[in-house]
């Protein structure tokens, strides 16, 4: 009798250690999700109604933007003091008649870094879990995420350019000049005639001081013709003759350019930042033109236009349309976690006309796809994805 009582409760005692069983693993399952994911996560601004009411904290996703440094040669043709001299004095013809100022690129180089995108912002809602073992003190003292420091690469001459013969000369411009007279003096009651000499400073006519300049040229090429001729009386070793070769040679160059004029180059730096989107295949880069040189606005002449051309080698279209399957499914459920973006790498060239060159290949964020996380992960470090504030 008694076994058969015990053969009716089995069934019920067994169901009722099943149910006591799940009961436990689905208490488990929920402290598993409480203590090591968020509770919510929303984006911002809000397009549905919620109500927080636990501690949050607000993350941004980041994107990459690109320092851009960019070398511009300044071309001057100087005129020279004496130019006006120069063919009928020297008969030369070819010299710089006016000042005049030219430009052309030179180079340029790209430096990527990543800053928060004000269209990807975030508010995590903590579950009661992290707020115990103290989360958010934990989560802003491990968010590092590296700024960007605008040291530039290049280095920047000095900003003199003028030769200093050139920028310097100041060759006999004033002249001393002596006028001698007497002077009728009474000494002792006695008059006597003194001689008296007077010196007087002038300056001379610009005329007076081509006219010098030449002749120190020809000077200069009669001492040059005497070494090259071997007219000197003391023999002159080998170095000795090149060095004074070498002197006479750059010297005469220095007094020519008086009349010539001429042509100096510098570099000028420009530094700014530009932002590639995935939804623009050329960004706009600068212009530099002859006549006006740098600018940070196209001109209308593409010649002088600068682009970054970025190409990405991921296929959007694909992913794009997996997801929109992936969402279209009836049992599809949509993910309540952490949203992230990674960054793809992108191929990045100059494009200037016809000509592209390749400057390297970037890490880009924005070119990247938008991610949601599910709500369970285990101990996922958000701060190392994103900035958080």
């Amino acid at each position: 009798m008694l076994r058969a009582k015990s053969t009716i409760f089995a069934p019920i005692l067994k169901k009722f250690i099943m149910k006591k069983k799940l009961f436990i693993l689905i208490i488990c399952f929920f402290v598993y999700q409480n203590l090591y994911s968020q509770k919510a996560v929303y984006q911002l601004p809000f397009t549905i109604d919620a109500t927080i009411t636990s501690p949050t904290f607000f993350y941004t996703l980041p994107k990459t933007a690109f320092k851009v440094d960019v070398v511009v040669t300044r071309v001057s043709n100087i005129k020279g003091i004496y130019a006006d001299f120069a063919e009928k004095m020297l008969g030369i013809t070819n010299y710089c008649k006016e000042n005049s100022v030219s430009y052309r690129f030179k180079e340029i180089m790209i430096t990527p870094f990543t800053m928060p995108d004000k269209n990807l912002q975030f508010v995590a809602e903590l579950s009661s879990a992290q707020i115990q073992n103290n989360f958010l003190k934990s989560l802003h003292s491990n968010n590092e995420t590296p700024y960007f420091h605008s040291a530039s690469k290049f280095e920047k001459p000095h900003a003199d350019i003028l030769p200093d013969f050139f920028k310097n000369y100041a060759d006999a411009i004033s002249q001393q000049t002596y006028e001698t007279y007497t002077e009728t003096k009474i000494i002792d009651g006695v008059v006597t005639q003194i001689p008296v000499t007077k010196t007087k400073v002038t300056t001379k006519t610009l005329t007076q001081q081509a006219q010098e300049a030449v002749d120190f040229i020809e000077s200069i090429r009669n001492d040059r013709y005497a070494i090259l001729s071997f007219s000197q009386e003391v023999t002159l070793s080998k170095d000795a003759f090149e060095y004074l070769v070498n002197q006479l040679n750059e010297l005469e160059k220095n007094y020519l350019e008086l009349f010539t004029g001429i042509t100096v180059s510098d570099d000028m730096f420009e530094s700014f930042v530009v932002y590639p989107e995935r939804e623009s295949a050329l960004v706009p880069v600068c212009s530099v033109t002859p006549e006006t040189g740098f600018s940070t606005n196209l001109s209308k002449t593409n010649a002088y236009n600068f682009y970054l051309k970025c190409a990405q080698q991921q296929v959007a279209d694909v992913h794009e349309h997996f997801n929109a399957m992936l969402t279209a499914h009836p049992k599809f459920k949509k993910n309540t976690g952490y949203n992230i973006r990674k960054a793809v790498p992108v191929f990045v060239s100059l494009v200037n006309g016809d000509k592209e060159d390749l400057l390297g290949i970037f890490p880009i964020y924005q070119f990247g796809f938008l991610e949601t996380l599910p709500a369970n992960i285990d101990g996922f470090e958000i701060e190392k994805w994103a900035y958080i504030y």
